[in-house]
């Protein structure tokens, strides 16, 4: 199956979670994810999956053509950039909550507002913007 972001995060994708996980894991897959596999736990607006990669369990969750996020057990920068790849979009800004999950998130619009909100909250540490 040939794929792409475009398939599922810039269009909105079939609400079955077979077909989300196909496209999302081979569009992974084809930017040099090999040993992740992403499960989807939910087939609804925000889409949600769970996987690990190289040791690290991630979450990834998305409003089609708004925002992209994923939470992590801690910072990668090839997981950043190869997401940022994938996504073919820049990080809005990355964060650490307060259960100890590194956080990043991509937004194409309203990314200033959101990075307000984050900064905001005084339990986020080790807030980061990425340039455009």
């Amino acid at each position: 199956m040939a794929t792409n972001s475009r398939t599922w995060f810039y269009n909105e994708p079939e609400h079955r979670p077979y077909l989300i996980e196909e496209r999302v894991n081979h569009t992974l897959w084809a930017n040099r994810f090999g040993s992740i596999y992403m499960n989807c736990v939910r087939a609804e607006p925000p889409f949600k999956m769970e996987g690990v990669w190289d040791g690290i369990r991630m979450t990834f969750e998305w409003m089609p053509n708004a925002w992209f996020k994923m939470t992590a057990d801690r910072e990668d920068s090839a997981l950043v950039t190869g997401m940022s790849q994938v996504l073919q979009l820049v990080p809005t800004v990355s964060y650490q909550d307060e259960n100890g999950q590194f956080i990043v998130e991509w937004w194409r619009a309203d990314g200033d507002k959101r990075y307000e909100e984050i900064k905001g909250r005084p339990a986020y540490i080790g807030i980061k913007t990425y340039k455009r």
